[in-house]
């Protein structure tokens, strides 16, 4: 019964929507039913409506949500160690600004011009989810099963996000923000027991939220964006406080020293620099960890309103503000706290320290008060990371899941409706309820990657519990340093490389798609033979290059700068956890997924040689224009690309088509295809079991699928 409810729902959501611009004509219960249901093999996913698309506010919230972490609080006394050097360490956030734009860069030209197709006769690129994964697909595509079947390199970085992509860390780290922030006289004496439970509770919550109502998870990520800006805000605003002679102590009535002249002194700025590489390093990843983050609209390029013209507004918008907030806040740093402070781990870090002495120094009791508002900070800070890499993540394991060599996919890959929505409509069928139309069913209703949720949830489970023996403090660093190692570092060096590789080796061809609304055409105009032409109208090549070169350092500093051995000072700092943890566990991930890969090719020769079956991998997809007015074929750009003044085409729905057959379906699709007529007419006609479907007709034109 609940399954014909589910069935009913989908047709009463269709209700008083306008006609489908493209002339699509109304989907069938029936067709619903059979492709949620009755074929374990295919996978259906549809676009988010219009109303529920991501704006400029929500892209922007996505990247300032995830990129103002712990890091901002946590990394200024890891640099102050590393380089002893005030003026060393703003030059290094400096430098850490530059990174953060070059980065920027590259992921707003992969978004932009990958993946690419032929549609109309045009070559062009339409933006979706999976960010890295299509990237990297694109720019390596071998070794693999077949062309565009089960690639290495999806599986090196699909296993290695499905590991470590996940919240773990920030949970147990917000777990004890919250606990140090109630109770800032226990200071460390939490019990792993407590901080382990809360961080489960963060973490279902985080989950729960984005199942339950995607809508509301994007609202409270923006207001957790938001919050978080102004935290910075009140940071500077409470530097330039005492800049002016404005803060007074509560138990003394002296001002509050202003430490600026002293942290910029020739003498203390320069004079007693660091001679140490290692700490230069240790320095540097901190930073490139606080600017990390930039790459999550990129993960649902797919939900986003327009891409062509809302993602790169919304991304380099706020990656600069952000990282003009970064630099602006370790100034303020400069003002309230000396220089011998900022690099004492004894008497914490140097946000503690600002907080400590600024609205710390309100209070009768300066040190629990400034403990207080500083976790509290970091709890906020934490849990929106929390929040966004949860909705974020979940769409990149749900892209993961439909390459094929997970078990479940179909489980994993699926958007089913849970949503408040179907709640609404629920009560008001049954209950007779009125709603206002804010709280109205179709406001609400709508499908979430309920699978790759759970997926989601139960990796970070599995890490929360296998770190149980460490402190809260050693897990979290374990963690999030393996999520930034292998994430950030490996995979975006391979990233900047792809750039390179695509300018100077030139891109892979691209295929043609014909759908039932876009039919096989004629080439229309030049064909664009390089890169260069490619990605004309949306990067400038010689700006593409130099960003492509700065990430490419930046993260290949920090990938080799991990195994080199701690020294000085950083000894101390490493002395409870092994410093080759974070690089070694992250390598053995990397090599898990090659692993999976030569699993996945044993597997199917076993089968080919066991079964005479083979893997059957087809994406079907449907585009529709993102704006009105390019409807008339107009792509803006001279090669027949799209360029910046065209919205260009968008995926509004795709079918992933996953399974074994036999092997003689691909023989009689070759020997019908080469117009072999001597079958006899008595012969019975083999039985085309998709008829009316994506995918019929498919036993007599196999070379479509095996073919790749």
């Amino acid at each position: 019964m609940a399954h014909n409810d589910g069935v009913f729902d989908e047709a009463l959501d269709e209700i008083g929507q306008p006609p489908n611009p493209i002339g699509e004509p109304r989907r069938r219960l029936l067709d619903e039913l059979d492709e949620s249901t009755t074929d374990p093999n295919k996978i259906v996913n549809k676009a988010p409506k219009e109303q529920f698309r991501l704006n400029y506010l929500d892209v922007g919230c996505l990247v300032i949500n995830r990129m103002i972490g712990t890091g901002i609080f946590n990394s200024p006394q890891t640099v102050m160690i590393g380089t002893n050097s005030t003026g060393i360490s703003l030059l290094l956030w400096l430098f850490g600004l530059f990174y953060a734009m070059a980065g920027a860069h590259v992921y707003v030209e992969y978004g932009l011009n990958v993946p690419r197709y032929i549609i109309d006769g045009v070559e062009q690129s339409v933006p979706r989810s999976g960010g890295d994964l299509n990237y990297l697909q694109y720019v390596f595509p071998r070794p693999r099963y077949r062309k565009d079947t089960v690639l290495l390199m999806g599986c090196l970085y699909g296993i290695s996000f499905i590991c470590v992509g996940n919240m773990a860390g920030n949970c147990i780290i917000c777990a004890l923000r919250i606990l140090q922030a109630a109770h800032p006289e226990r200071d460390n004496d939490s019990s792993n027991g407590e901080i382990r439970g809360i961080a489960l509770g963060i973490a279902f919550f985080a989950c729960f939220i984005h199942a339950f109502s995607r809508r509301g998870g994007i609202w409270l990520n923006n207001i957790l964006a938001l919050v978080k800006v102004g935290i910075l805000l009140l940071i500077i605003g409470a530097a330039c406080a005492v800049a002016g002679g404005a803060f007074h102590r509560a138990d003394t009535g002296t001002a509050v020293g202003n430490e600026f002249g002293n942290n910029t002194s020739k003498a203390t700025a320069f004079g007693q620099a660091s001679d140490e590489a290692n700490g230069y390093g240790q320095a540097f990843l901190a930073i490139i960890f606080a600017f990390s983050g930039f790459d999550q609209p990129n993960y649902v390029l797919g939900e986003i309103k327009r891409p062509r013209k809302t993602f790169p507004v919304s991304m380099f918008t706020s990656v600069a503000i952000v990282s003009l907030l970064y630099v602006a806040v370790n100034i303020c740093y400069m003002v309230v706290v000396p220089a011998e402070l900022q690099s004492d781990r004894q008497v914490g870090s140097v946000a503690h320290q600002f907080f400590k002495m600024t609205f710390g120094a309100l209070s009768s009791n300066e040190e629990v008060t400034g403990l207080r508002v500083f976790n509290a900070f970091l709890a906020i800070s934490s849990f929106g990371n929390i929040v966004v890499m949860t909705y974020t993540a979940a769409r990149m394991k749900q892209e993961i899941a439909k390459q094929g060599f997970l078990p479940w996919p179909k489980f994993f890959a699926q958007n089913k409706d849970v949503s408040f929505g179907r709640l609404l409509q629920w009560l008001q069928l049954h209950r007779g309820l009125k709603f206002l139309k804010f709280l109205s069913p179709e406001q609400h209703k709508e499908r979430t990657p309920v699978g790759a949720l759970v997926l989601h949830m139960a990796s970070c489970v599995i890490l929360i519990l296998v770190t149980y023996p460490l402190s809260a403090g050693d897990a979290y660093s374990l963690l999030s340093g393996m999520g930034a190692y292998l994430i950030n570092s490996v995979f975006g060096f391979f990233l900047a490389l792809g750039i390179l590789l695509l300018h100077f080796r030139g891109p892979p061809q691209s295929d043609e798609v014909t759908t039932q609304h876009h039919p096989a055409a004629e080439t229309k105009g030049p064909p664009a033979t390089n890169w260069k032409a490619m990605t004309k109208g949306t990067v400038r090549p010689w700006l593409s290059v130099a960003s492509a070169v700065i990430y490419l350092i930046g993260n290949g500093y920090c990938v080799i700068t991990n195994w080199v051995p701690p020294v000085g000072k950083f000894l101390v700092i490493t002395k409870t956890m092994a410093w080759y943890l974070t690089p070694i566990i992250s390598w053995c991930i990397f090599i898990l997924g090659a692993l999976w890969y030569l699993g996945f090719l044993v597997r199917v020769n076993r089968r080919k040689r066991n079964k005479n079956e083979e893997f059957i991998y087809e994406r079907s997809p449907e585009f529709d224009w993102a704006e009105t007015g390019d409807r008339d074929g107009n792509y803006g750009s001279e090669q027949g690309g799209i360029g910046k003044k065209s919205g260009g085409l968008i995926l509004i729905h795709e079918t992933v088509y996953l399974a074994w057959r036999g092997t003689e379906m691909k023989v009689l699709g070759e020997v019908c295809q080469s117009g072999n007529d001597t079958v006899s007419v008595a012969s019975p006609a083999p039985i085309d079991e998709f008829a009316g479907t994506d995918f019929g007709n498919v036993g007599f034109n196999i070379s479509g699928v095996y073919g790749r």
